[in-house]
C-alpha cells in the first residue's frame, strides 16, 4: 500500500477585499519549490488569483468586506491541492462550467465580451487541458470550498 505523505501544508484568512491579493501572492510564493515545477505553480497561482476574485466580486459580494476567506495549499508526493473556502450562497458550479464550455466550443466566441466570466473560463481550461481536479461544493452549515488539485508528475 502506497502512502502519500503530506510534504507541506498551509493555511491563510483574509478579509473579502481585493485589497488582499498582495497578501496572497506573497504567501503563494513559498510553494514555488520542489516536487512542484514552475509551470504547475503558476497555474495554481493564478487559480488562486481567480479563485479568490469570484469569492469577494460574487460569492461575497453581499457580505461585509471584513468577510473572512480561508485558503489552504497541501503539497504531497501524488497531489498539489488548493483549497478556498467561502460564505457565499449556493451555486451550481458544474452547470456554469457547462455553460461556458458550449460558448467557448462556438467559434465565434470571443473573450472579451465576458470579462466578468474570466474566472469560470479559466478554470474550465485547467480542467479540459491542463488535468486539474476542480470542484465547488457545499460544506457543512453555510460554507462552499473550490477545490483545486492535481496530479504531481515526478520525475525520477
Amino acid at each position: 500500500m502506497k502512502i502519500d505523505v503530506l510534504i507541506h501544508n498551509s493555511r491563510l484568512q483574509v478579509a473579502s477585499n481585493l485589497d488582499a491579493m498582495a497578501t496572497i501572492v506573497e504567501w503563494f510564493e513559498q510553494f514555488n519549490h520542489t516536487p512542484v515545477t514552475y509551470q504547475l505553480w503558476l497555474e495554481a497561482q493564478t487559480a488562486v488569483i481567480e479563485g479568490f476574485t469570484n469569492v469577494v466580486r460574487h460569492a461575497h459580494s453581499h457580505l461585509s468586506p471584513e468577510t473572512p476567506v480561508d485558503l489552504t495549499v497541501k503539497i504531497s508526493q501524488e497531489f498539489f491541492e488548493i483549497c478556498i473556502w467561502d460564505q457565499g450562497d449556493i451555486f451550481d458550479f458544474e452547470l456554469a462550467l457547462e455553460n461556458f464550455h458550449q460558448e467557448v466550443s462556438d467559434r465565434t466566441f470571443n473573450p472579451l465580451d465576458h470579462e466578468a466570466h474570466w474566472g469560470c473560463i479559466f478554470l474550465l481550461k485547467l480542467r479540459k487541458e491542463y488535468e486539474w481536479i476542480i470542484s465547488y461544493t457545499r460544506e457543512s452549515g453555510d460554507i462552499n470550498c473550490l477545490l483545486l488539485k492535481k496530479k504531481l508528475v515526478i520525475n525520477h
